[in-house]
């Protein structure tokens, strides 16, 4: 395997796009999070830090996958065959020997961090079991009384208040509140206005062709009045309108009740996408 397969290491996010974009746009929805992670690296305005690792993987040359890493977050890697992803452990080890997690198709997350603890030590732990969900048609829900609207200046002080619920509803393993600021400053975070705030919707930084819906949370004293189905479905129909042949968002797979809403709207499951915690 080790004469098939060669893990290439690029020094910065623009060769790394320069040799590796073309094949995530080919599977454009599937590679969002690693394509759209490498697209943020590539601006100045991002939460990453050093070090970060930006790799691909080829066989016999022709390029098969890519992985990318960057502090403080934990590994996201692409699909590869059977039996690569363990190729991934001794280079990351080396220079984040405290990865915090790893994140991907269930294969391929679970190969990774089955040989991570073989080679490196300490425990894993799937955090989340997700599916990925897309549409390029939406299907509209009940209608629910407000509007979508971009969130602005004076929304902040309420908004700021709310990314501690937002962490604890979903787990999120990031900073929840500086998560939604960067959505509000890149003009990426929109709200569902009933006489007040009721629900947010947020994208992250978009794809040529796909938009990401990358936060859906309605306080726990405004659900199960549509609110959030109703925002999920405007803020992708105008996305759609706008251009993007498809959006496409993670949940939890059914019977959870996001999912069953997700399906509602139009929204099919097309891959699975798990998050493991990589302890020492």
């Amino acid at each position: 395997m080790v004469d098939r397969y060669t893990v290439r290491r690029y020094e910065n996010v623009a060769e790394f796009l320069a040799a590796a974009e073309d094949w995530l746009l080919a599977k454009e929805s599937e590679n969002n999070v690693v394509l759209t992670i490498a697209q943020v690296l590539a601006t100045d305005d991002h939460p990453f830090h050093e070090p970060v690792y930006l790799a691909s993987v080829e066989e016999r040359g022709r390029l098969i996958g890519c992985a990318v890493a960057a502090a403080p977050d934990g590994l996201e890697v692409t699909e590869l065959p059977s039996g690569v992803a363990p190729l991934l452990v001794a280079p990351l080890a080396r220079l984040r020997p405290e990865l915090p997690w790893v994140g991907g198709s269930r294969r391929v997350a679970v190969e990774f961090a089955t040989a991570w603890v073989r080679d490196v030590g300490g425990r894993s732990q799937i955090k989340h079991d997700w599916q990925l969900f897309l549409v390029d048609d939406v299907v509209a829900p009940r209608p629910a009384p407000g509007r979508l609207r971009l969130a602005e200046d004076r929304d902040w002080p309420e908004l700021r208040t709310w990314g501690p619920g937002y962490a604890r509803a979903t787990y999120t393993p990031v900073d929840a509140t500086a998560f939604l600021q960067r959505r509000f400053r890149r003009r990426e975070l929109y709200v569902w206005d009933d006489g007040g705030l009721k629900s947010i919707v947020a994208t992250s930084s978009n794809t040529r062709n796909v938009v990401r819906i990358s936060a859906v949370y309605t306080p726990e004293e405004f659900r199960g009045r549509g609110y959030a189905s109703n925002a999920v479905a405007a803020v992708t129909r105008d996305a759609l309108a706008q251009g993007a042949q498809f959006c496409v968002l993670f949940a939890d797979p059914e019977p959870a009740p996001a999912a069953r809403i997700y399906r509602s709207l139009g929204y099919r499951p097309i891959s699975d996408h798990v998050l493991i915690a990589l302890s020492r």
